[in-house]
């Protein structure tokens, strides 16, 4: 398994629709495999195809205190019930998050990467992330369905406690050096390594700078300028930290 670079916001590829998966082969599992990776290493809940450069159907998911992740393949929204407003993030859209509309319940069906067939009827968190997910598999993105009132706020701005949201990962590993399998190792045997996976270390920089650009060229988040200090992720790009004249009269 690898990490692969996850696409953000103006890349064309994450307007483009997924194509169906004809045949769950070695070539699909790999890049789920990947996409788990690369899903895990930014602590996202869910991750699309297309959004690590990939035009097929598939979708990997990891609930929090869910032991494993899932594999979807062309998963399919079969029925809705309800609605509600809810705060979103996406791994496309890194330091942003905004206020949707997403249905209350999801029923809808998948293949696992055995390629057995799957369906669920589900509520809460497992439901939006169903519907995120499959709206990218649609070229569909979660800004799409903005309240007209609202715009992106800085991530965390709106977490509660309790909530998933994104941070960089600790990691301590504690390896054995002692030659003896059978005897308890002394602590001088012990060697611990911590590392720490960083979230940004997912994107090329360059390419998150134009993304908060475009986001406040179209009108989709506040500049810095006009923003509360503290609350907003800021550009360290000069260039782009202000002087963007938002449109009132832009539509969602």
């Amino acid at each position: 398994m690898s990490i692969r670079r996850i696409r953000v916001f103006p890349d064309p590829i994450l307007r483009k629709k997924c194509r169906v998966v004809r045949r769950v082969d070695d070539k699909i599992r790999e890049l789920a495999y990947d996409m788990i990776e690369t899903m895990d290493a930014a602590s996202g809940v869910g991750l699309a195809a297309n959004q690590v450069g990939a035009l097929q159907r598939v979708v990997t998911l990891h609930l929090p205190g869910d032991e494993d992740a899932i594999i979807l393949i062309n998963p399919e929204i079969r029925d809705t019930e309800g609605e509600r407003e809810i705060i979103e993030g996406c791994l496309s859209f890194p330091g942003y998050e905004g206020m949707v509309k997403r249905s209350v319940s999801v029923k809808a069906r998948w293949l696992d990467e055995n390629g057995s067939k799957m369906k669920v009827t589900t509520e809460d968190l497992f439901a939006q992330v169903l519907e995120h997910e499959v709206y990218h598999l649609n070229g569909i993105l979660y800004i799409d369905h903005l309240l007209e009132h609202e715009k992106l706020d800085a991530a965390g701005t709106h977490v509660e406690e309790g909530e998933p949201h994104m941070h960089d990962i600790e990691v301590e590993v504690h390896a054995d050096h002692s030659d003896d399998d059978e005897v308890e190792p002394q602590e001088s045997d012990i060697e611990v390594v911590h590392t720490t996976i960083k979230f940004n270390d997912l994107y090329s920089e360059s390419l998150v700078d134009q993304m908060h650009y475009d986001l406040r060229k179209a009108g989709y988040a506040l500049p810095p300028s006009e923003s509360k200090a503290g609350d907003r992720v800021e550009s360290d790009d000069p260039h782009l930290d202000g002087g963007v004249i938002l449109d009132p009269e832009h539509k969602h």
